[in-house]
This record gives C-alpha cells, structure tokens and sequence, in this order.
C-alpha cells in the first residue's frame, strides 16, 4: 500500500507542474501500456520475441494514432486493437485537455491583465484613486493628435472590472480601446516589467496611500536592472511628510506635488479674487487652451513684449531659461537657448501668426495710478480634517497678500486654530481670529456678524483618505446656509467654496455667481501636465507661490478707453507698459458670472474687436 502511494505522490506532483511534466508522464504510461500489449502479442498471438522492439514500435504509433494494426479475428487481436485504441483514446484526450486548458490559461492571462504588454511611448498610471477618470481624460485630450500612443494603467483591480468601469467612463470605442489595464502591486518589480516600465514616456503614481506610492517610486529608481536614462515620474502626496520623503527617494527623475500645501496656496489666491479658481482649472487641464514650452528663432533679439504681440491665436506668458522658469519677466531679451512659455489650444497652435507691424492705438491707452489700499475681511470656514497645516499654509498666503487692517477669521469646531496666529506671526497689522462652533449649524452661522462683501472660503474636510462624497456633501451644506442667510438677509457675500468631486457642483449649482475650487481636477490636471512635460512642475510651483508674478484681476478701465470697441492687441500694449502680461478677460455680465467658468475667457484672439463693460475685469500677470 505504501508503494502504491508513492506512485501517486509522484503522479500528482508531476502534474502539478510545467506542461513538459506531464507529457514527460504521459509518455511514460504509453510506455508502459504498450509493453504489457507487446508482451501479450509474444506470449498469446504470433509475434516472436527476437522482434520485441520492431512489434513495440509498431504498437507505441498505433497507439498514438489510436488504431489497431492486426485486422486478425482472433481475441488477443481483438483485445489489443481495443485496448491500442483505447490508449490512444486516452492519449489524445489527454492531450487535447491540455491545450484548451493552457489557450484557457493564456486567455484568462490576458483578460485579468497579467500578460507582458509590448508597448512603447506609453503613458503608465499606476494606482486607481478617485480622480482617476479624469486622469484618463486629460491623458486622451493630450495625445488627440498622437494615435498610436496608448495608456496603460497597474492597479490590483480587476481587469475586467476596470474595463467596464473604462467603458462606462468613455463609451467611444476610439477612447477605451486606448486604455489598456493591467492587474498587480504597483511596487512590486515584477509586475512593473510586465508593462514595460522602462519604455514608458511618463509614469503617474495615482494611488491614495503615500506609501505604496513611495514603495512605487523606490521599485523603479533602485532596481538593480533599471534602464540607464532618466525616467519620467510624477505622483502626488497627502502628507506633508511623506512629500519630504518622496522627494529623496525619488531625486531627480521624480516630480511631486503635495495634495495639501498646493491646494492651500491656490485656495488663498483664489478667496480673494473672483474668477481665479476657474483660471487656475482652465490652465491646467488639456480642455481648451494649455501651457506649451515653444522655441522660436525669428524672436532672438527681441523683447519679451515683441514676443507678446507677435502671436496672434497664442498668449506668451514667460520665457524658460536654463531650466528655470520666468513668468512675466518684463522687458527681458529673448537668447538663443530661450522657450517662450505660451497658452495655447494645442502644440502644434503655437505659431508667430501676429499681425504684421501692428498699429496700436495708443489712443485707447489709459495711465491710472494703482489701486489704493483696501481692507477685507475674510472668514475661513473648516478645516482639513486631522491636520491644521493647510489652515496655516493658507493664512500665510493670505498676509502676503492682504494689506495692513484687513482681518481673518477661523472658523471651526478645533481649539488648536486658536494658536495659528501666534505660530504665523505676522508682521502686518493683520487680525487672525478664531471663532469656535459648527460650521454646519444653521443657529450658529446665522449668529456671526458677517458683511456684505466680505470673503468667505469653505475647506473641504479632504485629508486625502477620508470619503471624498460625503465630504463634499459637509462643505455643500456649510454652502446652503450661507446661501439662504445671503439672500433672507440681503446681504452679498463673496463666497469661494472647496470641492473635490467637480460633479457635486453642478448638482448643487445656484443662481448665485459663487466660485468653486476644484480640488481634485486641480492636482490631478496638473500631475498629468507635468508628466507631459517636467518643466511645468516649476512652472506651477512659482504661480501658485506669492513671490514674483501672478494672476490677479484688474479693472479693465486701469487700462484702455472701453467707450468704443477695441482690440486685445492694444490690451496687451497697455499691461506692457505697466510691466504686466495680459491674458485674458473675465466678464461682468450676471449671466456669465453664474456659469461654472465665472465669465473667464483666456487666451483671446487678438486682432477681434470686443466692446468691454466698465466693470469687466482684465486676467493678467503682474507682480502684485
């Protein structure tokens, strides 16, 4: 009996192995069974036992054929040709099992995404988070010109699933068909050799945990069989911690983006000018008009305002130097080596298609003095949740920007925020003030003394792992009843409100010309910017940042005669003179002003005459 289990340990070890085992163990039964026929022709029919091998021979192919050799009547005849085709029965079977399952096995391979991919030039996103359709989105917008460039996407997420969850995102065949998913770890070296890592263009790390994300980075940078040019990586982070580390890690060949610190400085910009959250979302994203990095030989020599006039369907906002990135940099010379920074619709718009010897009527050019000094007040309402630093971040910036009287409040339900100011410190006559209850509470908000005018901004409790609809759902009904308290007390408030999820808004969209920040659309447009190209991780860093220039909105009238229609051209003539780039205009019409764009046109054609309102405001970058 122990013999016997022996032979079916090793049986079943054999078959628990490669294909070449089993036909190794099948061999061996045909083997034997053809013997033992063999051995009973010799000792019951006719064959001679000086012809063992010749008859063994004959036996071993019928068997694999499955058809008797003798047509002798007899029984022993008859019992071999039947136990020949029996074998051969078997052998074939066997066989056959053996190829559909392993077609099986390969198909199965292929659709849950376990296959080695051959592409090149790919963009590979690795990690499925929230933001990931739109991550898909921008991707396909930037390469609409490129058809043979494809994304492939790691997550540990079913294929299938993920294919469906695609093609619900993006019914176009066109669009889905690009999109290739894979399944396994994205730390795990593995399964980053089987989407080819080191032939990919750009590589996005999109997973919610900062650490496998960090783990992610490690996997590529330090693999021992690593290609020897430098790769292409972009991820963000939602620690500010774990952005420090990232960047060791990571070194050169990896851009980050801290979730938390970049949100709190666009969200300070964008509290105090209306508009500028949609200016922000319309620069990042690849729907419309985008930031390119073009060279142009024709304009070496000549002055940045020179380069400004000299497109027609494009805005020159800077000049990228050595790698480093001038926004707006005034009457600064363009050198051989120099990239205009430009907005444009696509890379290949980016074209010195400017009127010839443009006549700016300098008629229409208006010289007023600076704005004086206005005082706000503006009220700042939650918090990220588990963490203050945003709050601080976004304090911090607010000083820099708000002149000497103004006031901020901090309003929430943690005690800590009452220490933010003394942790600022500013040196402006500015007030920090913290005022402790629930921000959802309508009791509460009804109590707060709160003018018409002032600037409100509602965080998002987002910390970056917490459930972003429900989220949302706790900022929006903050946004409810302040609504309603505007409107049953006739007041005007100047209301700024952070979401993640962009559809939330358009859910809960009002008559009221409130501005959104998209949070999410923000970071995750900026990340596949960057992957597409390195330079614009500086580029974003310095808008974003109080020092040097930036995006604000100026009365159109500081500039030009708006009495008559007038062309951009002289608009931009206008901003020259005072040291500032103009980019765009955003309208004063209500109507617009209640659209999710807030009335913000960027990028202009230049040469078409448009009559302005008075109160229209004119986007420009300039240093304060």
């Amino acid at each position: 009996m122990q013999y016997f289990k022996k032979i079916r340990y090793y049986i079943d070890k054999s078959l628990a192995r490669s294909f070449i085992y089993v036909v190794y163990l099948l061999a061996l039964i045909v083997c034997f069974v053809v013997a033992c026929i063999t051995a009973m022709d010799i000792y019951f029919g006719d064959g001679e036992l000086r012809n063992f091998s010749q008859i063994f021979l004959d036996y071993f192919f019928a068997a694999i054929r499955g058809e008797g050799e003798n047509i002798n009547s007899t029984f022993i005849n008859i019992l071999i040709n039947t136990l020949i085709m029996l074998t051969g029965l078997f052998v074939s079977s066997i066989v056959i099992g053996i190829l559909v399952n392993s077609i099986a096995e390969s198909i199965d391979n292929v659709r849950s995404g376990k296959s080695f991919i051959d592409e090149k030039n790919h963009q590979l996103i690795l990690g499925w988070s929230n933001g990931i359709s739109l991550v898909f989105r921008e991707f396909l917008l930037a390469n609409s010109n490129n058809k043979d460039s494809n994304i492939v996407f790691l997550d540990e997420i079913n294929p299938v699933e993920a294919n469906e969850k695609i093609m619900t995102m993006f019914p176009n065949k066109e669009d889905y068909q690009k999109i290739i998913p894979k399944q396994g770890r994205i730390s795990d070296r593995k399964y980053l050799e089987m989407v080819n890592v080191d032939q990919a263009r750009s590589i996005l790390i999109n997973h919610d945990d900062d650490m496998e994300s960090i783990k992610a980075i490690a996997a590529i940078v330090n693999n021992p069989e690593r290609k020897k040019d430098k790769y292409n990586i972009v991820s963000k982070m939602n620690i500010k911690e774990n952005y420090e580390l990232a960047k060791i890690i990571g070194g050169e060949e990896t851009k980050v983006l801290f979730f938390g610190d970049m949100l709190a400085r666009v969200g300070a910009q964008s509290c105090l000018q209306s508009g500028l959250a949609n200016v922000y979302l319309d620069l990042v994203n690849f729907d419309g008009d985008e930031i390119y990095f073009h060279k142009e030989d024709s304009l070496v020599g000549k002055t940045y305002e020179e380069a400004i006039l000299s497109y027609e369907t494009s805005s020159i906002i800077g000049i990228e130097r050595e790698g480093d990135v001038l926004i707006n940099p005034k009457r600064e010379k363009i050198k051989t080596d120099d990239s205009l920074i430009a907005i444009s619709m696509d890379d290949d718009t980016v074209i010195k298609d400017g009127v010839e010897n443009v006549l700016v009527d300098q008629k229409k050019i208006v010289k007023t003095a600076p704005s004086k000094n206005k005082v706000d007040t503006i009220y700042i309402f939650g918090y990220c949740e588990g963490d203050l630093s945003k709050l601080e971040v976004i304090c911090s910036h607010l000083i820099n920007y708000l002149d000497d009287g103004s006031k901020i409040f901090l309003v929430n339900d943690n005690k800590d925020s009452a220490n933010i100011e003394s942790k600022i410190n500013p040196a402006k006559d500015i007030q920090i003030s913290f005022i402790e209850g629930n921000c959802r509470s309508r009791e509460f908000l009804e109590q707060m003394d709160i003018e018409s005018g002032d600037k409100l901004l509602i965080l998002s409790s987002f910390n970056g792992s917490n459930d972003i609809n429900k989220c949302d759902a706790q900022t929006l009904f903050t946004l409810i009843n302040l609504r309603d308290i505007e409107k049953k007390e006739n007041k005007n408030f100047v209301l700024t409100t952070e979401l993640i999820n962009s559809h939330n808004a358009e859910i809960f969209a009002s008559n009221s010309d409130d501005d959104y920040l998209y949070s999410e659309d923000i970071v995750q447009s900026m990340l596949v910017q960057i992957a597409e190209n390195p330079f614009l991780s500086i580029f974003f860093d310095n808008l974003a940042s109080p020092e040097g220039s930036e995006i604000y909105f100026k009365s159109i009238t500081e500039y030009v005669d708006v009495s008559e229609p007038i062309d951009f051209y002289t608009i931009c003539q206008s901003a020259s003179f005072k040291g500032e780039t103009a980019i765009g205009y955003q309208t004063s019409e209500r109507e617009d002003l209640k659209t999710l764009n807030a009335g913000v046109n960027i990028n202009p054609l230049k040469s078409k005459k448009r009559l302005y309102n008075p109160d229209d405001k004119l986007i420009v970058f300039a240093d304060d």
